[in-house]
């Protein structure tokens, strides 16, 4: 699985992250430029490079967002798998890779696309269904549960990821997960 020439192999690489970083910094400080030779030119690449690295100038978002969720559902399998894992867990280790890759995410979250963070829960979703106790969970009560947690993280991101929130957000986190289902139940009840 490749993400548009983002791959785990090629970022290990420093000549390639190098020309990556310029290319990234180029993106998201000139939003202005009008053409792939112009970015390339800002990054201080040949436009070549810049096409090996991304097919199109317009899909580095999309091309980052892949590659974090890439890396990071190859990490966290390898952790889910192990005995007796905790939701506290689960959520510290998605919050510390949010923040080692707090300039990518907040980059992405400036552009919008925030839903690289429902995906990332999604692939604890089974973990989360399991607590909560409801094999056949509403998918209502998990798009809500998802949304939350996303407004718990942009509060994070507009605080620019500052490790001494980490513990608020975590706490934040399990508290949606040990009360969303409960909450939500009283709600679909009392609304039908």
């Amino acid at each position: 699985m490749t993400s548009g020439g983002l791959t785990e192999k090629k970022m290990q690489n420093k000549k390639f992250q190098k020309t990556e970083n310029a290319i990234f910094l180029a993106y998201y400080k000139f939003r202005d430029f009008k053409t792939a030779k112009t970015l390339a030119r800002r990054a201080g690449i040949s436009r070549q490079t810049l096409y090996r690295h991304h097919k199109t100038p317009e899909r580095i978002p999309e091309n980052y967002e892949k590659y974090l969720l890439e890396v990071y559902s190859k990490t966290t399998k390898k952790f889910l798998n192990q005995k007796d894992i905790s939701h506290r867990k689960i959520y510290f280790r998605m919050l510390i890779f949010i923040y080692n890759n707090q300039i990518i995410f907040g980059a992405l979250f400036r552009d919008g696309r925030k839903e690289i963070i429902k995906s990332m829960i999604n692939i604890t979703k089974k973990q989360i269904l399991n607590e909560w106790n409801y094999a056949g969970a509403d998918k209502k009560f998990f798009k809500v549960y998802q949304n939350e947690i996303l407004g718990l993280i942009e509060s994070w991101s507009e605080k620019d990821f500052k490790v001494s929130e980490l513990e608020n957000i975590l706490n934040d986190i399990l508290y949606l997960n040990k009360y969303t289902p409960k909450h939500l139940a009283r709600f679909l009840e009392t609304s039908t």
